[in-house]
């Protein structure tokens, strides 16, 4: 083989190798969440909006004091958020049927996006592909001074 043919098939292994780490890095669906700490809830009603729905934010206890503090998150801290319809019922605002769950995974190699991992799950907890650095983490940068997490402690 020519070193043209071997340096574009060793550029493909390296392109097939990252894309099959970053595959076996994401953050898998943690079925027991509804356990965890519930920090708060928010409605965004407006069904045009790209994050319309009923939240609410549930983090794991080994993050808890950093999400009441905004920052110092330790390994392996995870947020959750599952994206609910908004309905309507008797006067009041509540969650319908449960549409999406969205998850960040504080992992220190994750360097591209500010050391987390972002996940999306279906209904039915099957991961959704998305491209977390265009879908997730760009937004995200807007919130660098609280180690990029929207959500704050809601008795502050």
């Amino acid at each position: 083989m020519n070193r043209k043919v071997m340096l574009v098939l060793g550029l493909c292994a390296v392109a097939v190798t990252a894309v099959a780490e970053d595959k076996a890095a994401a953050p898998e669906f943690p079925k027991d969440y509804r356990g965890w700490q519930y920090v708060k809830s928010m409605v965004i009603a407006d069904k045009k909006h790209g994050l319309y729905g009923f939240h609410h934010v549930f983090v794991t206890g080994k993050g808890l004091k950093a999400f009441k503090e905004g920052k110092g998150y330790p390994e392996g801290t995870e947020l959750v958020v599952p994206f609910y319809e908004v309905k309507e019922e008797g006067g009041a605002m509540v969650p319908g049927a449960l549409m999406k769950t969205l998850l960040m995974k504080r992992d220190k190699k994750a360097t591209d996006t500010g050391g987390w991992r972002f996940a999306a799950f279906d209904a039915s907890d099957k991961p959704l592909e998305m491209d977390v650095k265009a879908g997730c983490f760009q937004c995200h940068t807007a919130k660098k001074d609280r180690e990029f997490v929207f959500s704050e402690w809601a008795d502050k």
